[in-house]
């Protein structure tokens, strides 16, 4: 039961101050049992009556339920011979609908007091609709349609404030406009309502049992608006102005709003260790309260912070706890954005991933830009209808006057508009002059990038070329020693034999010698075109190749991981090339004990690795120098549109990865 009151006290109040939670600041005892005493002793019954209805909802705010029933149903009472108070009665009594949780019953009771107070012109009937109408817009922006709460505010309930000369109320009402700027990022705008609300509450000289209260609330919302348009100094002078009379309520939950306008003062400033001091103060203060909304404030702004200070645990300790206890979707939407960045800070990247997803399913449901063009077109309206307003009065008063003005202000009007046409004629000059100087830089950049890539492209053909030739020039080559010099080695090799069978004369160095050369030839004609690779395929010219180049000093594993290969003949050969020109490499130069050749294939995408665990060397000094080993495997890499990384370190090797279009 008490939190519906705590609601109910929320609603009827909501015109002096727009927290989640009723403030208190000093002790409102006093005041409301002045006003309980006048009301006692007071001899008109429409005096008391009235008194009655404002002591119900005064008890309320202090929370207690039994006085608040007492004095309405002592105005209910009395109302009977008064029309206009059995109509104000109306706002009075529609706490009832929300005691049996009927929120459509109560929106309707409110219309309903709305349009019965219309016909009264008195001041207290102004002020009553004002509050009447700020209660239904609050509900309406519960429901997220703050479009319709801004309507409320600036067409209808702030006109009809003024008209009851009740300042606290008018700065309330302005405070309410300027908070849903604020939520919408119209700081400016905010600015000039905040700035209304605060000389309106200073003005105030009538009291009442929230003015304290409202006029704190007022100093700390303006502070907050003032930093955030970066105005450190004027923010610095309100802070200043509420903490001296903070200072003697340290149990006040205003402080918990004060520590989060002063937390955000210094971390604008990146003051960030005195921000943490103070938005710690201002957690510690809301949780004591159990001012959940301004708790969610503080953690926020505290994750920032920490944010920035690269405390990425406690960054998301803090959103973790806000999506856990926010209702509201848009917060939800930004909480996951900021957990994706700070995921993403730390590289856990499949966790800023997922949150990223989940706020852009958000986002895409929600529509603010729509909003916020309503929101000024409604502000746009309410500022005219003012002007029409005090033009329609300025008329009745003295219209050759009026006339004279209307006269100066159309030649101020058209004197306004002919310079802003000069104004834009000479902008959008300037402007194409730009852009055309652009487009032409622009035409130049991307012809000198057509020439390079031209020029690239033409070297690649003419690498291309060369490779092609160089292969056909292998195969010509090792057919011809082959079958030529070959098949005359091992002719001579036989009459040696027969010639020797027959004198019964051999000659042992002689046979040795043409061994050694059939072998020489042999490998020779092998290495450039390796005849396994032609008959048998990559896999097995491989393994012959890591097998003949293996010695006591150095061992050659192979690994082919690829179960079924249909590559093109000259894609192999270019595989084949590759690798033996790496394994020369680390033979040569590397001075390993095991070099690793492996070779998969993922779809379209063939890998290759080559390992050594030799001296290694300075890759980027060895590609500057750019020898034919590496010149040319780099060219057989671009050839099959591949990439090419090498990875060296000094004593502990080389490693060398190759992907490959297929």
């Amino acid at each position: 039961m008490n939190k519906l009151y705590i609601f109910l006290f929320f609603l009827f109040f909501s015109a002096i101050s727009n927290s989640q939670v009723i403030l208190s600041l000093d002790d409102d005892t006093v005041y409301i049992d002045s006003v309980a005493n006048v009301t006692k002793n007071i001899k008109s019954d429409s005096i008391k009556c009235l008194n009655s209805f404002r002591l119900s909802k005064l008890f309320l705010m202090v929370q207690d339920v039994k006085k608040s029933k007492e004095y309405l149903a002592q105005a209910n009472r009395l109302k009977i011979k008064f029309p206009f108070l059995r109509d104000a009665s109306i706002y009075y009594n529609a706490y009832s609908f929300i005691e049996k949780g009927d929120l459509d019953g109560y929106e309707k009771a409110l219309m309903n007091a709305n349009n019965k107070l219309k016909k009264y012109r008195n001041k207290e009937a102004y002020k009553l609709r004002a509050i009447v109408l700020q209660n239904y817009g609050i509900i309406q922006q519960h429901k997220n349609n703050e479009n319709a709460y801004m309507k409320l505010l600036v067409n209808e309930a702030i006109p009809i404030a003024k008209k009851s000369g009740d300042f606290e109320l008018i700065s309330g009402l302005s405070k309410a406009v300027a908070i849903i700027f604020m939520n919408n990022e119209e700081r400016q705008k905010a600015s000039e309502y905040l700035a209304e609300a605060q000389r309106y509450i200073e003005n105030t000289t009538k009291k009442s049992a929230t003015l304290a209260e409202s006029r704190m609330e007022t100093y700390i919302i303006n502070a907050e608006n003032l930093i955030e348009l970066k105005h450190f100094y004027d923010a610095k002078v309100v802070l200043e102005r509420a903490f001296s009379i903070l200072n003697k309520y340290p149990e006040s939950n205003l402080n918990d709003s004060y520590y989060y306008s002063e937390g955000i003062y210094y971390s604008k400033q990146n003051k960030f260790n005195e921000a943490l001091v103070s938005f710690g103060k201002g957690i510690k203060s809301a949780k004591n309260h159990n001012n959940l909304v301004a708790l969610n404030r503080l953690k926020f702004a505290e994750y920032e912070v920490l944010f920035k200070l690269k405390n990425f645990d406690k960054a998301i300790n803090n959103l973790e706890y806000l999506i856990k206890n926010t209702s509201f979707t848009v917060d939800k939407k930004n909480y996951y954005k900021e957990l994706s960045k700070v995921y993403n800070a730390t590289k856990d990247y499949s966790k800023a991933y997922f949150y990223s997803n989940k706020y852009n399913v958000i986002n895409d449901s929600l529509n603010n830009a729509k909003l916020k063009n309503e929101i000024i077109e409604l502000e746009a309206k309410y500022k005219k209808a003012e002007s029409e307003k005090k033009i329609s009065l300025l008329q009745s008063e003295n219209e050759k006057a009026v006339l004279q003005v209307n006269n100066n202000r159309l030649n101020m009007i058209l004197f306004a508009v002919l310079s802003f046409l000069l104004f834009l004629t000479v902008l959008f000059l300037w402007s194409w002059n730009n852009y055309q100087k652009k487009l032409s830089l622009q035409k130049e950049m991307n012809h000198i990038q057509e020439l390079a890539a031209l020029e690239n492209q033409q070297k690649l053909s003419i690498s291309n070329a060369l490779i092609e030739g160089e292969e056909m020039e292998r195969k010509r080559i090792a057919r011809d020693l082959h079958d030529g010099l070959g098949s005359m080695l091992s002719g001579l090799k036989m009459h040696l034999s027969i010639s020797g069978r027959e004198n019964n004369e051999t000659n042992p160095n002689i046979h040795a010698m043409l061994n050694n050369s059939i072998k020489e030839l042999r490998n020779i004609s092998q290495n450039l075109m390796p005849e396994s690779l032609m008959k048998l395929g990559l896999e097995h010219a491989l393994k012959d190749l890591c097998a003949s180049h293996s010695n006591p000093e150095t061992t050659i594993e192979f690994q082919y991981l690829v179960k079924k290969s249909n590559l093109p003949q000259h894609f192999e050969i270019m595989i084949f090339r590759i690798i033996q020109e790496l394994l020369n490499n680390a033979l040569k130069y590397a001075k390993a004990s095991h070099i690793l050749v492996s070779c998969s294939q993922n779809k379209d995408v063939f890998f290759i690795t080559v390992e050594d665990n030799g001296t290694g060397f300075n890759v980027e000094s060895a590609e500057k120098q750019e020898g034919m080993g590496l010149k040319n495997i780099k060219n057989r890499v671009a050839f099959l549109n591949g990439k090419l990384e090498i990875d060296s370190v000094a004593g502990k090797g080389t490693s060398t990865y190759i992907e490959l279009k297929i």
